[in-house]
């Protein structure tokens, strides 16, 4: 389409901005959906929509706070299995892999099914966030719109960075954090044709949401004045204390998902048992239902007491844990806030009591805090640095936010080297750092090149049989097998080579057996391209036999560097495609 927009003389950029402003327009409204579904869900699991998550909790017998969520599980997890297989977790990591391998291209499927899910985890109590799956809504909604009109993948990821950066602008009011999220985590690209288009979208989406919701901030901020330049050491300790949390928040989330893949049930009743699990939680910390923004405005405005704050720092880390790793699905942005804020509410706390004189009060701590710990679990510092500084209006709290968040950014980046998402993309085989090269090779199955058509031999073969089935067989390489048929090794021209031209009875003494590579380098069909490339390297060949995962020995095909070769060029061409058909 945009290529022949160009012969009519029309600029592209154009064309994309009128596209931007469609997808503000339809992310803006598909997040004011999303929230009243969580308001509705909210309504029925608690007969009240209320944000007061907390608040109203407390009013409920315990029975009811300890199987509202049990319930929530046994529709969600039946709900993801059978009918929303990928709306599992967060949603802004399927969006990275989507712009780094797929050129951008997602599922509307996807984004609806996670949009429903994610609004029953929190409508439950369950402790997760809502601005992920609002980051993959909007992904969603842009990718859909631009499947319907023929363009470049390069104009399609700008499309996805702008469906992004308008989810995160629509949610917390803050148009200019959603434009640096989306170039900052999506895209990693701060070009001007990317950001004109995605400022665009982001501004319409703030404008849909203001309209609807109100000209609210996400919380309510207390003044902030810094007090003396003595607090830049406090703060740096908040910022090490803020990193070190981090770290724990992501280690405890990752062993969970590990501790609930072990338990030998299906996977669609896994969320049962963490929703007991987390009503067992709320019975004694109600405040860790939901999404808690309640309780992050009581610590800005410094309404908790620090003993309260800490726990609720460890309660916070369990249940998000247990809700993302037993199949809830939501996000980890607003946990990461929650923490920041209890981290920096009790920080502040005891800093201002034992220096009232030079430093603010907690309540200053506590939102710096909330940037900090952000900026570090999601990778994302720039981003999460605008969203506080749109939050207050007041460009002092600044200087404060950029130490402690560099510091905790820098700290986790030291010890535990990877952010939230591309721990979770690590998990799945995606490593963005390595490059679009390698990330291409893990995406392509090795079953997708396996030959069939390969041959075996006997090892009681002797080299003139060997050399006689050469001459009638169109393959080069062969696989060598017991009596049994069971792997013995590989064999190729090249390995008989010295004897091949021999003259005399030695084609009838040798056998292929004093020739052949015995137990050869094998690879699994459900492995991928980029352990083959591995292998391939570390042990000097160019075939490898293709074994059954459950029999190491049963060979049921081979495949060559070459053709590896080949499937990789034709994914890089599909994603460098400039026009799709």
């Amino acid at each position: 389409m945009l290529k022949f927009i160009q012969r009519l003389g029309i600029n592209e950029h154009i064309v994309l901005s009128v596209i931007a402003i469609a997808i503000g327009l339809m992310v803006g409204y598909g997040a004011i959906l999303f929230r009243l579904l969580i308001e509705g869900f909210q309504f029925l699991f608690m007969a009240s929509g209320n944000e007061n998550v907390a608040e109203i909790v407390r009013g409920l017998s315990w029975w009811h706070v300890l199987f509202m969520p049990v319930l929530g599980g046994a529709i969600i997890g039946p709900l993801v299995h059978f009918f929303f297989p990928s709306s599992r977790g967060d949603g802004v990591p399927e969006v990275m892999s989507a712009v780094a391998l797929r050129g951008g291209k997602l599922g509307l499927r996807e984004g609806l099914g996670k949009m429903l899910s994610c609004s029953l985890s929190i409508g439950c109590g369950g402790s997760v966030g809502r601005e992920g799956p609002v980051v993959h809504l909007g992904a969603t909604l842009a990718s859909w719109f631009g499947s319907l009109l023929p363009m470049s993948n390069n104009h399609m990821r700008t499309i996805v960075g702008c469906g992004a950066a308008a989810g995160i602008a629509a949610s917390f009011n803050a148009p200019i954090a959603g434009v640096m999220f989306a170039l900052e985590v999506i895209l990693a690209d701060y070009g001007l044709a990317t950001f004109s288009p995605i400022v665009l979208s982001s501004v319409v989406a703030t404008v849909i949401a203001r309209m609807h919701l109100g000209d609210f901030p996400a919380f309510i901020v207390p003044n902030y004045t810094l007090v003396s330049a003595w607090e830049i050491p406090a703060y740096v300790g908040l910022g090490l204390v803020c990193g070190l949390t981090g770290i724990l928040f992501m280690v405890t989330l990752f062993k969970m998902e590990d501790l609930f893949a072990t338990i030998k049930i299906p996977i669609y009743l896994k969320p049962i048992i963490g929703g007991f699990c987390l009503g067992v939680i709320a019975l004694v910390f109600p405040e860790t239902m939901g999404v808690g923004y309640d309780i992050m405005n009581h610590a800005l405005l410094e309404e908790m007491a620090v003993l309260a704050m800490i726990a609720l720092i460890f309660a916070k880390i369990i249940a998000t844990s247990i809700a993302l790793g037993s199949g809830f699905s939501g996000g980890v942005f607003t946990p990461s806030l929650f923490l920041g804020a209890m981290v920096g509410g009790s920080f502040g706390t005891i800093a201002h009591s034992i220096f009232p004189a030079i430093s603010a009060g907690p309540g200053a701590y506590t939102l710096v805090g909330m940037g900090a710990m952000a900026a570090a679990v999601l990778g994302a510092p720039i981003a999460s640095i605008l969203i506080l500084f749109e939050l207050t209006g007041d460009y002092r709290i600044m200087l404060a936010l950029m130490v402690a968040s560099i510091v905790a950014t820098l700290l986790i980046n030291q010890i535990y080297r990877e952010s939230v998402y591309t721990k979770t993309l690590k998990r799945k085989k995606i490593d963005l750092r390595q490059g679009r090269e390698a990330n291409l090779l893990r995406n392509i199955p090795v079953s997708s090149i396996i030959r069939k058509d390969f041959e075996t031999i006997q090892e009681s073969m002797n080299i003139r049989q060997f050399k006689d089935k050469i001459r009638e067989s169109q393959q080069d390489c062969f696989i060598v097998v017991a009596a049994d048929g069971h792997l013995k090794g590989i064999i190729s021209f090249q390995d008989i080579r010295k004897v091949a031209f021999a003259e005399g009875e030695f084609d009838d003494l040798a056998l292929i057996k004093d020739f052949y590579i015995p137990n050869p380098a094998t690879i699994h069909p459900n492995e991928n391209l980029y352990d083959a490339l591995l292998r391939f390297e570390a042990n000097n060949v160019e075939q490898l036999p293709v074994v059954a995962p459950d029999d190491p020995t049963l060979v049921i095909g081979l495949i060559s560097i070459h053709n590896m070769i080949r499937a990789y060029n034709m994914a890089l061409l599909s994603q460098n495609n400039p026009y799709r058909d």
